[in-house]
């Protein structure tokens, strides 16, 4: 936002955003100019009240490395470059103010302060334009803002990157609040999440990035060290793996009427079920319970990484207390098959789950045994069982005695 009457331009924005769990790290560096020297205050709009520091460049360049180096073999040959990120003479000299404003009243009176208390005119806070924009955002429950004042010329100058870290139930970058500068811009977010993210995932106004001449997706895993290369505070946001994704918008900044906001869903690269030989039995009964792993789908593939997949399988109670367990790691598929007998009357849940080095759930599955216990104890069953064969033993003995007397008490006089 100009704070006097210049034309301000926005050609360029690039972002790191790392989300899980609902923690983001943003780490941002726009490309800005105006046609005259100017002091501008860039507004940024945030869900969450956030932790704010000092970034590098040098993240960029690590992701960029990182584009290069997992790309695919079969198009390395004919990649023909498009993956560099470019910055522009380097500006520093962040003063960064964080406000909590629940209304745009609130907002708009406190910016025209701040300016005014920076030596600048009050008037020029907010136009009608940005006032829509930030009314917009103030709808939706953003309460946090962070105002940044940069000193501003008339050639393209990258301000150096800020990290931003905040709670945010989905990956979140703001798009519509740099509608208020002019011209055509390119925006280019690299996204790091625990899972994939879909080309159905994004605005319509956005598309994925892609190597060219191949247009293959640039879309891999990250292991826990490419997660440092990037940022040292990444490997705390991420257990393990994470995927990396490009998002792109290219076009007028007057049409970014839309924000991204993605909550990813799991991809079921892997898959587990468990069955068991009968879902109602009776107390003492020995029971079959098999659980199948499947470790990779057709079309998915595995970073190589040093790792393994712990296969749990457990019987718990009504009360969730675990009865039984069993355990394996594999590095590939797995099918068990393990028996297991109720002591007691009860509705039982066999659940079956794969963990990511034993410390991340991946996949579960889970069924019921149902375990009564029988109207007569089989000990009472195999007594009467057994008397009944003595008595039908008898009866027979003495029939057979009976007959063969017969013909000597017949012939008696």
């Amino acid at each position: 936002m100009p704070v006097k009457d210049v034309d301000v331009y926005g050609p360029g924005q690039r972002a790191v955003i790392a989300w899980n769990k609902g923690v983001e790290r943003l780490i941002l560096s726009t490309d800005l100019y105006a046609h005259m020297e100017t002091r501008i205050l860039e507004v940024l709009p945030l869900p969450s009240q956030p932790t704010v520091e000092k970034a590098s460049f040098e993240s960029f360049r690590a992701v960029q490395d990182l584009m290069i180096m997992k790309m695919p073999r079969a198009i390395a040959t004919q990649y023909k470059g498009g993956l560099e990120v470019v910055f522009h003479e380097k500006i520093g000299a962040h003063d960064v103010t964080i406000v909590r404003a629940i209304s745009l009243t609130e907002l708009t009176s406190f910016m025209a302060d701040y300016l005014e208390k920076n030596g600048m005119d009050r008037r020029m806070a907010v136009s009608e334009e940005t006032k829509r924009i930030l009314g917009d955002y103030s709808a939706r429950g953003f309460n946090y803002w962070v105002f940044d004042l940069v000193d501003l010329y008339s050639t393209t100058r990258s301000l150096e990157p800020l990290a931003y870290q905040f709670q945010s139930s989905s990956i979140y970058y703001p798009m519509k609040v740099s509608s208020v500068a002019k011209g055509r811009t390119e925006i280019v977010l690299y996204l790091i999440a625990s899972d994939l993210i879909k080309e159905s995932d994004i605005p319509p106004k956005m598309r994925l990035g892609r190597y060219i001449p191949s247009d293959q997706v640039v879309q891999f895993q990250l292991t826990p060290q490419d997660l440092e290369r990037v940022d040292p505070q990444l490997n705390k946001l991420f257990s393990g793996q994470a995927w990396f994704t490009t998002v792109k918008y290219s076009g007028l900044l007057a049409e970014l009427d839309f924000d991204l906001q993605i909550v990813p869903q799991p991809t079921l690269c892997r898959t587990i079920s468990v069955r068991v030989n009968e879902s109602t039995g009776h107390v003492g009964d020995t029971l079959t319970i098999g659980v199948d792993f499947v470790h990779l789908l057709p079309g998915c593939v595995e970073i190589m990484v040093v790792h393994f997949h712990e296969i749990r399988l457990e019987v718990l109670d009504s009360n969730g207390v675990r009865k039984q367990a069993w355990e394996w790691r594999t590095n590939s598929d797995l099918r068990q098959v393990v028996l297991w007998r109720p002591q007691s009357e009860d509705n039982y849940v066999v659940r079956a789950s794969s963990w990511w080095n034993g410390e991340r759930l991946e996949v579960d599955a889970h069924t019921s045994i149902a375990a009564a216990r029988e109207a007569f104890p089989k000990e009472i069953l195999w007594l009467l069982g057994g008397a009944l064969v003595a008595v039908i033993c008898i009866l027979v003995g003495a029939g057979i005695t009976y007959l063969l007397l017969k013909p000597r008490v017949a012939k008696r006089p």
